[in-house]
């Protein structure tokens, strides 16, 4: 990342702790059942969550909460790179661009 030499993106990344995520920037949820079983949401499902494996969607993994063993978020951490690099060029554009001349 051009603005990212020394890898402090990933750093700080690591350090944050989100209430919530946007849905564009989750690569997939996995959700691992306690007799083995992992589940996997990931595209469309994320937003409409359709029938998948045996049936199983939000609302049949709500009913079965208990044999949940663990759900892993995964987060697609380049395109919130790419996100904020662009989004802090565009507000810092206009003060960077009024130096050049001088």
């Amino acid at each position: 990342m051009e603005f990212d030499y020394d890898g402090e993106f990933d750093r700080i990344m690591e350090e944050i702790s989100p209430m919530s995520i946007p849905a564009h920037f989750v690569k997939q949820v996995v959700v691992k059942m306690k007799n083995g079983q992992e589940i996997t949401l990931s595209g469309e499902e994320l937003l409409q969550p359709l029938p998948m494996v045996e049936n199983v969607g939000w609302n049949q993994l709500a009913k079965r909460f208990d044999k949940i063993d663990d759900v892993e978020v995964q987060i697609d951490v380049p395109a919130i790179k790419q996100n904020v690099v662009l989004n802090v060029k565009n507000i810092l554009k206009a003060h960077f661009e009024q130096n050049k001349d001088d």
